[in-house]
């Protein structure tokens, strides 16, 4: 009985200050995997490179931000799943479409998918597709302020089934505007996992579309298996928890040591 007077409580001072439903959100909301992973994520106290999917950080989701999303979200008013894309379905992937779910990698197509795993960091949320990909996010049903998230290839390929992982590049505008563009990024380098690459800039007001491109990373759409890990948007009354250890802001950050 106390926990429903609460719940009554905490739901009228949603309406009387204006929150949304994106702020009772959660990757729950995007219903089950769309199959059991064959290559599971496993937590480790150290990553080897030699091991495919296994990880020692983990990002978790942030409560109130509003996810990009490929299949149980909506658009242009994001559900509590999130925000779809709004251009077709075929431009998402380059091989193993189409895209039947959330926070899920390309895997080898229906059937395989994998969570997200990025250079030993294992993301709660995100968006997997093989390269090249296009998503246009109509951002005419949110007042949005930032974008964050994290570029790179995921660990369900490299290096065992294909030398360095893959590569790709990202690229993200705004109304034509170009926000951000990587290096090109490998899986590893050297032996070495790289880093997922930290994505960060202001929305302006009243912008309409937001466009992500990943590229074939020059050398063609082999083992491109490229993953954009808690792809969100904030409005300016949100704040994004940065997870500390060994993320790194820099374009192609690798790893020092195991």
């Amino acid at each position: 009985m106390k926990s429903m007077k609460l719940l009554c409580i905490l739901l009228a001072l949603s309406m009387s200050l204006g929150w949304t439903v994106s702020a009772w959100a959660s990757r729950a909301d995007c219903g089950d995997l769309p199959n059991d992973p064959p290559k599971p994520a496993v937590k480790v106290d150290t990553e080897d490179v030699n091991v495919q999917n296994d990880y020692s950080e983990v990002v978790a989701e942030t409560a109130g931000a509003v996810y990009l999303t490929v299949v149980n979200g909506d658009q242009p008013t994001p559900n509590a799943c999130g925000l779809n894309p709004s251009n077709d379905a075929a431009e998402w992937m380059g091989w193993g479409g189409p895209l039947d779910g959330d926070n899920v990698t390309i895997g080898e197509g229906a059937g395989t998918r994998n969570e997200i795993v990025i250079g030993g960091v294992y993301f709660e949320r995100g968006i997997g597709t093989h390269g090249t990909a296009k998503f246009v996010y109509d951002l005419s049903g949110g007042n949005y302020a930032k974008f964050e998230g994290y570029v790179g290839m995921s660990d369900e390929k490299d290096p065992a089934e294909c030398g360095h992982g893959g590569s790709s590049t990202f690229t993200f505008s705004v109304d034509g505007t170009e926000m951000f563009a990587s290096d090109v990024l490998q899986g590893t380098v050297d032996g070495v996992n790289v880093d997922p690459v930290k994505v960060a800039f202001d929305i302006p007001a009243g912008a309409s579309e937001l466009v992500i491109e990943i590229g074939d990373g020059g050398d063609g759409i082999g083992c491109d298996h490229s993953a954009i890990g808690d792809a969100k948007l904030l409005t300016g009354a949100e704040t994004s928890v940065k997870p500390g250890g060994k993320l790194s802001t820099s374009w192609g950050a690798i790893k020092s040591s195991y």
